[in-house]
């Protein structure tokens, strides 16, 4: 098991051809607690679970790599870390111009196959943990409506993700933007916005309350998703909420 893996760590695989991927599942076998795998072997499923479902971690299992079919991951809202996989050693240099976090290959032992892993997971914790200092002013301007309209950050509710396009609700208004949610993030201050979902950012002072797996802010139901549940309850016990 990683020390640095979370709580529940859930991986999708795209296999080119089915179970061409029986390797990598070996060796992810035991890496967290509550690890679930997802494998599928139709990109059209697999973008579509990507855009749909939050991962920790993607793998893509091919001989060879197109990059035209996976130029997807680079127009998500969010992509997690992916590894680029094959037997195919001259994929890599590929690998690392489509944007992936490593390379591996099939003949890799396990030991080193669970090292690599761990380096993107605590390389990830680490840029999660550790976002963003204290931005100089407590607004941003965003445009919307062919306006530039200045928004407090004590105004924002929450923060939906529309594709390419982010809807920010406050108590008066909504403003849909042509943004992206990591883009959005790195204005906004890390210890009073927080992912909740990949579909959702919410403003923490503007929580009514929070029941099961829903956070109510102003009028809105807000879902927490599974991989998105232990960092969200960490920051609330940080900055005390409770």
């Amino acid at each position: 098991m990683l020390n640095d893996a979370p709580e529940s760590l859930h991986c999708l695989i795209y296999e080119e051809t089915p179970d061409a991927g029986r390797w990598l599942k070996q060796g992810l076998h035991g890496l967290s607690p509550g690890q679930v795998v997802r494998v599928v072997d139709e990109l059209g499923l697999f973008e579509q679970r990507l855009r749909e479902e939050d991962y920790n971690l993607v793998f893509l299992v091919v001989n060879e790599l197109t990059i035209n079919d996976f130029l997807f991951l680079q127009q998500l809202d969010f992509c997690p870390p992916f590894f680029v996989c094959s037997s195919n050693r001259a994929v890599a240099a590929d690998a690392y111009g489509l944007g992936a976090a490593g390379f591996l290959s099939g003949d890799l032992p396990p030991k080193h196959l669970s090292q690599q892993i761990g380096a993107v997971l605590a390389k990830n914790a680490l840029s999660s943990g550790n976002r963003h200092k204290a931005p100089a002013v407590p607004f941003i301007f965003v445009k919307s409506d062919y306006k530039f309209i200045r928004l407090n950050f004590d105004d924002i509710l929450f923060v939906e993700g529309l594709g390419e396009y982010l809807r920010i609700y406050t108590d008066s208004a909504k403003h849909v933007v042509l943004q992206s949610f990591s883009r959005l993030m790195e204005v906004l201050p890390a210890q009073q916005f927080l992912r909740i979902h990949r579909s959702y950012l919410v403003n923490l002072h503007k929580i009514n309350f929070i029941q099961n797996n829903v956070v109510s802010v102003g009028n809105h139901q807000l879902p927490i998703s599974k991989s998105q549940k232990k960092s969200f309850f960490e920051l609330i016990e940080q900055v005390g909420l409770f």
